[in-house]
Parts: structure tokens; sequence; C-alpha cells
């Protein structure tokens, strides 16, 4: 929970902010209204407590920046005396509760048990629709599999608690930056996700993206620009591949994580950040920390409650939701109408090793599509590395001997038999035959001399 304190420094405020910060919130003070307007759009309040006289404006005039559906913040008027007339008007025009001076804190914690269980009520029933809607969506991290229903606790939980630091670990293809706008997209925040690649700019692009920069900073600095850090207010700032980010930029990131405070590029203002941190790798941090390649400060301070998403050849039955799912998804796209996978399909898919994880399975589902037409999805239409083909000419070079189309089915009914160990039924499943067929053709390959 966050509050916003807006009122000229005294010894009420002073209370105030201590109160508040007792009962485990975020405080931020504003002795202006126009401090105040801006604070609201960076710092995104749960409430705001708002002196009725401020020095630029009065306090009624900030109830409606304050209460729209950007911001949605509860607010309480602190007055000096109750004066009905004005109390009832700032509650017709969307005020929270009306204060007189000097406060009494056991009446104003008992509005806040109710503003923080309403706000709780609210958070719950939103996020179970959200919920809702990706579970209907069929999203990428479905799954019956004890990891990925792990992965799936977790992306709940982040999104209960979002200051809370999301860093994602996996190999590539594996759905990192999916979990992360899951966690986003659940965590009811206001702002925008926005993403950098750290491996993608160099450290000076990278620190001025980041954080932006003043006109004439540098030489190609012709304009003020705001950086990731802003631009990310009251939402998600996401960085993928962190273990390349240069160890200079690591050490300004972590004091904006410490201090939520930065500078743009050639500025001396701090300015406020209230962007949340994600991150995604599928680097070693503990490896790269011994290396000195990542700081060890940073580490610990962005592993809190770190997701690691399985490979996509360690999830089993894991693989066939996947693919229906992307047959779906797919073949609407496309016109096309729904069709299970055939099991000599599905068993291909299974004994795959996926290195490229989900993306791959998707790319291999699209192209599956494409080539079946407006007919089922048969073994032919999988690539032949799936099938169990290996690609001619990988291994032999010029002294490749080319064999009869015979002997290449022979060999490769051994290989299949082998990876399955001579379970018949699977083998002619993996191969696209019935049994029958393969059991003539084992007998067949018997008699060869």
């Amino acid at each position: 929970m966050r509050a916003l304190v807006i009122d000229r420094a005294d010894r009420t405020r002073a209370q105030l902010c201590g109160f508040l910060r007792n009962r485990g919130y975020e405080v931020a003070v504003a002795d202006t209204g126009e401090e105040g307007k801006r604070l609201t759009k960076e710092f995104v309040p749960t409430v705001a407590f708002v002196a009725q006289h401020l020095p630029d404006m009065g306090g009624d005039l900030l109830i409606p920046p304050l209460t729209s559906q950007d911001a949605g913040t509860r607010v309480m008027i602190l007055a000096e005396a109750v004066e009905l007339d004005k109390a009832v008007h700032a509650m017709k025009h969307g005020a929270e509760y009306y204060f007189a001076k000097p406060l009494d804190f056991d009446h104003v914690g008992m509005i806040l048990d109710g503003v923080e269980a309403l706000q709780h009520s609210s958070r719950e029933n939103e996020l179970s629709r959200r919920l809702d809607r990706r579970k209907s969506s069929r999203t990428p991290t479905i799954g019956e599999s004890p990891q990925i229903i792990k992965v799936q606790r977790l992306i709940k939980l982040l999104s209960q608690n979002p200051t809370t630091p999301v860093l994602i670990m996996g190999e590539s293809g594996s759905g990192k930056e999916l979990v992360a706008r899951s966690i986003h997209e659940l965590s009811l925040v206001s702002g925008p996700l926005v993403e950098i690649n750290c491996a993608s700019l160099s450290e000076a692009l990278l620190e001025s993206e980041l954080f932006g920069h003043e006109k004439g900073a540098f030489t190609d600095a012709k304009v003020q620009k705001k950086g990731l850090f802003e631009i990310a207010a009251g939402g998600t700032i996401f960085f993928d591949e962190l273990g390349e980010m240069p160890l200079t930029i690591q050490a300004k990131l972590l004091k904006v994580l410490d201090t939520h405070l930065f500078r743009r590029v050639g500025g001396t203002t701090d300015i406020r950040s209230s962007a949340r941190f994600m991150a995604a790798t599928n680097r070693d941090l503990p490896l790269l920390v011994r290396e000195g390649k990542f700081r060890e400060d940073l580490y610990y301070r962005i592993n809190v409650l770190p997701i690691k998403l399985p490979s996509l050849r360690d999830r089993g039955n894991d693989i066939l939701l996947l693919a229906d799912h992307y047959v779906r998804l797919l073949g609407d796209s496309m016109g096309r109408g729904y069709m299970r996978l055939a099991p000599p399909v599905e068993d291909m898919l299974l004994a795959y090793r996926w290195p490229g994880n989900v993306r791959e399975l998707r790319n291999v589902v699209e192209r599956a599509l494409i080539l079946a037409g407006n007919g089922p999805i048969a073994p032919e239409h999988l690539p032949s590395e799936i099938r169990g083909i290996p690609s001619v000419g990988k291994s032999g070079g010029e002294n490749t001997r080319l064999l009869p189309l015979w002997q290449v089915e022979e060999e490769h009914i051994r290989q299949v038999l082998h990876a399955t160990n001579d379970n018949h039924s699977r083998t002619a499943a993996i191969l696209g035959i019935s049994r029958s067929t393969l059991l003539a053709k084992l007998k067949r390959m018997a008699q060869v001399p």
C-alpha cells in the first residue's frame, strides 16, 4: 500500500507519516498541490491525505486528478477545523473522509482498516477475473507438470506483491518474456510494461535509454529525453538478457532499486522511480558473480523469489498440451477448424529433445499447419529431425556412402527400435506405420543375409 501526504511541513504531517509507515505503507510527501499532482503520476498512491488549504491551491482541486480512473486513489481531506459545508462538498466530489487536526490516530486507523479491506477485496476480485481470462486464453504457462505448477504459483504470488523484484531464469525459448508479461498483467498496475535488451546496446546508449538525458548532456543530445524508468512509471521495466549488462550500469541499477531515485544523464535533479523491476536471463548468474562479471550485491537484491523455467524436454505431457494450444491458436488465425494431433505425431513430439523449447514447438506447429493445408497433421508434416531422420550429408563429407532406399529404411527402423528399447507399438507410432506393417518389415529384415 502507498500513501501520499500533501501538506505543509508541521508536527501533524510528521506524526501522520510515522503512523502510516508503522502500518507498512510506502509514504511520499509533497508540500504543494502541483508537486502532489506530479507525485500522483509517478508514485500512484493507494490513499492520499490532502490538506484543505495548500500554498498554491485549495486541496479540493486535487480530488479529481487523484480519484481519476488512471490513479484510483482514495482521498482523505485534512482540515484545521471541521466546516460542515466544505466537508459535504469534498465528500460529494469524491473524498473518502474528512479529518480535523489534531488527528485522532485511532480514528484514522479505523478508516484505513475499511479502505484496506475494500482494496484487498477489489484486488482479489480483479485478480480472479484476470486469472480466469488467462486460463481461458490458454497461456504458454499452461501445463500439469510439477515444475510448471510451481511456476504458475510463483506468478500468482509475485503478481500479488507488485513491488517485489522479479528474476526469471531459463533456457532460450522457454517463455521468460511471456512469464514477465503474465506477472505484469495480473499485478493490477496502471503503468506500461517496457522492455530493454541489455545485450543489444552499448554501455553509453544503455545508460541513456534507462535514465534519459538532459539537453546538451553529450554531442547528439539535442533535446531532453525521458528514460525507460520514467516511461514505465507505475508499471514495469523488463530487462532481457540481464547477464549481459555492463558492471558500471549494474551499480547504477542497484542504486535505483535501493533508493527509488535516479538522475538523467547530465542532470542534477533526483527523479523518483515507481517502476517495478523484472529481469530475465539464460546465463548462470551465480557463476557470473564468481567470475566477477555480475555484481554480488545486485544479484542478492533481485534474487528474492526467483522463477526457474523448466526446459520443454523436462515437462513430459505438457509438450502435448502446448502443441494442442498452438494448434487451436494458430489454426484459428489461419481460418482452420480445430483438429487433434494423431497418435504418431504425439509420440514424435514427446520423443524429441526440443533444444529451442516452447518457441521451437510453436514454429513446428505453424509449419505443420501450413503443410497440412485443409487435411490433418501427419508425421510427414513434421521436420525430419523430429521424425528421427538424419539430414543428408551432415557427417559423411565427400566419402559418404550413398545407400539404396531399403537400407536407409532398415537402418532407421533399427535406430528407432533402439531408442524405444524394442517397444514395437511405440516404434510403429513414431514411424507412422501400423504395428503389423512394422512386424512384416522386421520379419523381412531378419531374412536378409
